[in-house]
């Protein structure tokens, strides 16, 4: 389920999460979180496993859907 780079980075930054918090959260690298929000467009850009999100939206407590292979947020 892919998540846009900008997407991740407006979820991480309304959670109130800096980049090397967020890493942790998830217990990676705070370059491998860097590497996900990087523009698609870059080489060194990845992106962030399923499993990881999904554990990032339950640590968080983060509501998302999955729709035709695209993540959406659910903001209240």
């Amino acid at each position: 389920m892919p998540i846009e780079p900008e997407q991740l980075r407006k979820l991480r930054k309304d959670i109130g999460l800096t980049q090397a918090a967020a890493a942790e959260s998830v217990r990676v690298e705070r370059q491998t979180w860097i590497s996900w929000e990087r523009d698609a467009n870059k080489p060194t850009a990845r992106s962030i496993p399923d499993g990881l999100l999904e554990l990032f939206c339950i640590k968080h407590k983060v509501n998302y859907k999955v729709l035709d292979k695209k993540v959406y947020i659910v903001y209240h």
